[in-house]
């Protein structure tokens, strides 16, 4: 055999994930961040190895972990807390969304003397914060399910703004044109007509899960279905993560929207995904997580300490406007625990990493000072939360955060 190595360090770090997970219940140390740092040591502290060695694989494997982790999460959520969390999500996500733009033009422009359109494009990619991070982090902490739902439409909105929005912004810098109503159109299909395609995609299957169980080995089909959803609807330029998470979420409230199933025009009975399959899809999840955060550690790329500095001064800056936003949006709709997750959960990663490739290949001439930038700011986004989160759960920054939300009612600190 060629490749012992490889299939060696395949098994190792699934196993090394188990651990980082036992660590985690121990300690309240984020598992998130030793598979990030494990990455790193593989990637570019010792080139053991080379993300290019992954060649378009490793953006298909990032891709799909994107939407099993988020068809997961939308299993998990009930639409009586969607509608509840539904205006939250929009208002935390576009604020925060708007003002890191804003401000990350102005500081790259001082930092690193980044342009009007370069610092948008910047800000687009870093205020894009990442599901595929957000998601398992939350699975450890103690909020409660209304602020867990919040988060995930939230972080699943920003991806999309972050994507649309960098996008238009670097036309604008290649062709010094952009027309904003064209953007706002592209960003209201995509929520709405992918919304509506995973929904109906949803209670389809569900009529025709009793047939697909009868396949055999069938417990793969579902996660093929939503990979094949998800890459429709990006086809058709909508939202492939919108898609996916309205799929999820169809499939785990079956009985609350089987009014749906009279569009579908399929005969039968609508049926849940069974505990098995569930149990199947968070097995999924724990391994395609495992294996992404390393690949982001690997993905990393550096090669000037001012940089590094300034995706530092860029990442704390963008955790200083989360905390702002969060106190004079929704904190006082939260306990002072569920105030401090949701200002401090802003981590970038796959989105971010994709949208500055993207740059990189469009030949810009700031292009790669913007992918050196957003990379940074994309490990440290992640180390910073991780540690945040850790100081967080040991109860070591309940006295700052008890004073920056002095308005916040007490309740169940617990979640």
């Amino acid at each position: 055999m060629d490749s012992p190595i490889p299939i060696i360090s395949v098994g190792l770090i699934i196993f090394l994930a188990h651990l980082f997970g036992a660590v985690f219940e121990k300690t309240r140390i984020p598992d998130v961040l030793p598979l990030v740092i494990l990455g790193l040591l593989l990637g570019p502290v010792s080139g053991f190895v080379h993300k290019e060695s992954f060649g378009d694989v490793g953006h298909v494997f990032t891709t799909v972990a994107l939407v099993i982790i988020l068809f997961d999460c939308g299993l998990d959520i009930d639409l009586q807390l969607l509608a509840k969390s539904l205006l939250k999500s929009v208002k935390l996500g576009v604020i925060n969304f708007s003002l890191t733009v804003i401000t990350t033009v102005v500081l790259a422009h001082r930092l690193v003397g980044l342009t009007i359109p370069e610092g948008c494009i910047l800000g687009s990619i870093v205020a894009a914060c990442s599901p595929p991070v957000v998601v398992p982090m939350l699975a450890k902490l103690k909020v409660t399910e209304e602020t867990r739902t919040t988060l995930i439409l939230e972080t699943t909105i920003c991806e999309v703004l972050g994507i649309v929005s960098t996008l238009a912004f670097l036309n604008f810098a290649q062709n010094n044109s952009v027309n904003p109503t064209v953007v706002i159109g592209q960003i209201i299909a995509s929520f709405v007509l992918a919304a509506i395609m995973g929904a109906v995609a949803g209670v389809a299957w569900a009529k025709v899960l009793k047939f697909v169980r009868g396949v055999e080995n069938n417990i793969f089909c579902t996660p093929a279905f939503v990979c094949i959803l998800f890459g429709t609807a990006e086809l058709f330029g909508y939202s492939g993560p919108v898609a996916a998470l309205v799929f999820g979420l169809v499939l785990g409230n079956v009985s609350e929207v089987k009014s749906l199933s009279k569009f579908t025009r399929l005969p039968g009975e609508a049926l849940a995904v069974s505990h098995m399959e569930k149990t199947f899809f968070r097995a999924l999840v724990f391994l395609l997580k495992s294996l992404f955060f390393v690949y982001v550690g690997i993905s990393m790329r550096f090669s000037s300490a001012s940089l590094l500095a300034a995706s530092l001064l860029l990442t704390i800056w963008t955790m200083l406007v989360r905390l702002l936003v969060t106190r004079f949006t929704i904190s006082k709709d939260l306990s002072t625990y569920d105030a401090s997750i949701v200002s401090t959960m802003v981590p970038k990663g796959l989105a971010a990493a994709v949208l500055a490739s993207m740059v990189m290949d469009s030949g810009l001439p700031a292009a790669g000072l913007i992918r050196e930038l957003a990379f940074g700011v994309i490990l440290f986004s992640i180390v910073l939360v991780a540690i945040s989160t850790f100081l967080i759960e040991k109860g070591w920054l309940s006295g700052f955060y008890t004073y920056i939300f002095s308005k916040t009612p007490i309740k169940d600190e617990t979640g």
